[in-house]
């Protein structure tokens, strides 16, 4: 696995990261923003 560290491939992970950070994010504001409108109409 020490192959993946070196070249290009290391910035398309690090990219990759930063895309599943951004989706875990927006999922997260989606659940809330559920959660609060399920609140308001209940």
């Amino acid at each position: 696995m020490p192959r993946a560290v070196d070249g290009p491939s290391a910035s398309l992970n690090k990219r990759a990261n930063t895309m599943n950070s951004i989706i875990y994010l927006v999922g997260l504001v989606v659940i809330v923003l559920a959660i609060l409108s399920f609140i308001g109409l209940a």
